[in-house]
């Protein structure tokens, strides 16, 4: 990877698939975010065979979090919804528990909290 604040979706996928994915950077979430590749989270996010897709479901909340925190200046409103329908393609739990949260967040059903959505607490909760 030849430059970790903005990898291509190949380096993203070649990372995740690796045997024992470290982080190439500090922050590579954020970097991770603001590069955008949904498609390629969506899909390793799903794979339970994928080394480190409990780290791109992070990315994924992250992305919806922070969205809307910043009052969507970070990836617009439509956006989050586009993604929220690409995600549909998958029918990985987690990913529809994503989903669903999200939905809940952006409705005003849920209140936003900066642990749960950026700093990796929803994630970890399944049953929450």
């Amino acid at each position: 990877m030849q430059d970790p604040w903005n990898p291509s979706a190949d380096d993203v996928r070649t990372w995740a698939r690796s045997p024992d994915p470290v982080e190439p950077c500090e922050d590579w979430d954020l970097a991770l975010s603001w590069a955008r590749h949904d498609p390629a989270y969506l899909e390793l996010a799903a794979d339970d065979a994928c080394h480190a897709r409990r780290y791109l479901l992070r990315v994924l909340y992250l992305i919806v979090g922070d969205a809307v925190r910043t009052g969507y200046r970070t990836a617009g409103r439509g956006d989050i919804e586009a993604l929220l329908v690409r995600a549909d393609a998958y029918a990985h739990p987690d990913i529809r528990l994503w989903q669903r949260r999200s939905r809940d967040l952006l409705a005003g059903r849920v209140a936003f909290d900066y642990d749960s959505w950026c700093a990796g607490g929803l994630p970890s909760r399944p049953d929450a």
